[in-house]
């Protein structure tokens, strides 16, 4: 049976760059059901919309991986950070 949480606030999170890290194997970026999470967090990560943003954030870092010819444990936040802002993500201040 899945979790009845909700925010308290009906506010928002973000999900963090690492959640999407495989562990133990470079260079893959897993996300939607596939990121780290814990139970509570997991009924919410799956949803379309948080997959869909959870993709762009992978997909924008792979691309500049492969641009920096780096890892993706290797990419500095603010370089994807920026990169997303400028696609006009939505980031809470």
């Amino acid at each position: 049976m899945a979790p009845r949480l909700q925010i308290a606030s009906g506010g928002t999170y973000g999900v963090p760059y690492s959640a999407m890290c495989v562990k133990g194997i470079e260079n893959l970026l897993a996300c939607g059901m596939m990121i780290t999470s814990d139970r509570r967090a997991h009924m919410s990560t799956r949803n379309t919309v948080c997959c869909m943003g959870q993709a762009q954030g992978a997909g924008t870092a792979a691309a500049l991986c492969a641009a920096r010819h780096c890892g993706t444990r290797d990419l500095p936040y603010g370089t994807l950070r920026d990169a997303l802002n400028k696609a006009g993500v939505y980031f809470e201040t």
